[in-house]
């Protein structure tokens, strides 16, 4: 996904473009981490897996692969484009 500009507003709020929201995932709610490194700011998914649905049971309850990679990413497959970490 490209840059693109946003504008700060007045309470010092941002809007994330669809755009980048569809790439993450992001629903409302949403949890984001926020961080500042340099003069970079950096905001980052918050993601927390309950792998305890997985752990040491197989895939007997009807999910298919790709919806059981959707449950645990927390976002629909195949991506349009590789998350890249700056």
């Amino acid at each position: 996904m490209q840059a693109i500009d946003v504008t700060l507003a007045e309470r010092g709020q941002i809007v994330i473009p669809k755009e980048a929201r569809d790439a993450l995932g992001l629903k409302p709610g949403a949890r984001l981490q926020l961080r500042v490194e340099g003069a970079r700011l950096l905001i980052e998914k918050k993601v927390q897996l309950d792998l305890s649905r997985w752990v040491g049971k197989a895939l007997d309850d009807g999910l298919s692969t790709e919806q059981a990679l959707t449950e645990l990413r927390g976002r629909a497959v195949p991506w349009t484009e590789p998350v890249r970490k700056a």
